[in-house]
């Protein structure tokens, strides 16, 4: 094969590359991040949801806050803050209007715990983002928010096609 027959190079898929970058990510935390703590998440979504409710400490978390927020069903929201509050993590206290609703609070153990979380992530995205002028961080952001945007719109669009036809599109005739 000469020079003009050669094969334009492909470019890596992007799916493909946010996927390396997240397990990078990961496995910098599990070697770097101390593990001498006893109460600490089991799971990426628990180390999610710590980190969420540290950062909404100001204003009441229902389970649907975590639903909406991390895009899971009431089920694994259900059975994660269950197994977290059994953990220690967090407490779950009826509120006085409605003893169904349920405002999530970190335990003052899990919140210094998170904090010291806070601080190595920082640390970590101060690493990532080595060489970048704050230009290219601005741009990588809004970059990677047309991404999410695209990939809501895809998933709400899988979701349409999957209803019968009769019910597309009800959602939005509603909303009118």
């Amino acid at each position: 094969m000469d020079e003009k027959e050669k094969e334009p190079e492909r470019r890596p898929e992007i799916g493909f590359t946010l996927r390396m970058i997240h397990n990078q990510i990961k496995s910098v935390i599990h070697k770097t991040f101390p593990v001498n703590e006893e109460k600490r998440p089991q799971s990426q979504l628990q180390g999610g949801i710590l980190g969420y409710l540290y950062h909404h400490e100001s204003g009441p978390v229902y389970q649907k806050d975590i639903e909406k927020a991390f895009r899971i069903t009431g089920a694994t929201a259900s059975n994660t803050l269950q197994v977290m509050e059994k953990n220690g993590l967090i407490v779950r206290r009826a509120q006085d209007r409605d003893a169904r609703l349920k405002r999530i609070l970190l335990t003052r153990e899990a919140a210094q715990n998170h904090a010291r979380v806070e601080e190595h992530m920082e640390k970590m995205d101060r690493r990532m983002l080595r060489g970048m002028s704050e230009a290219e961080v601005t741009e990588l952001n809004r970059l990677l928010g047309i991404l999410m945007k695209n990939l809501e719109e895809m998933e709400i669009e899988v979701e349409e096609e999957r209803l019968p036809i009769g019910q597309r599109g009800r959602e939005e005739k509603d909303l009118c």
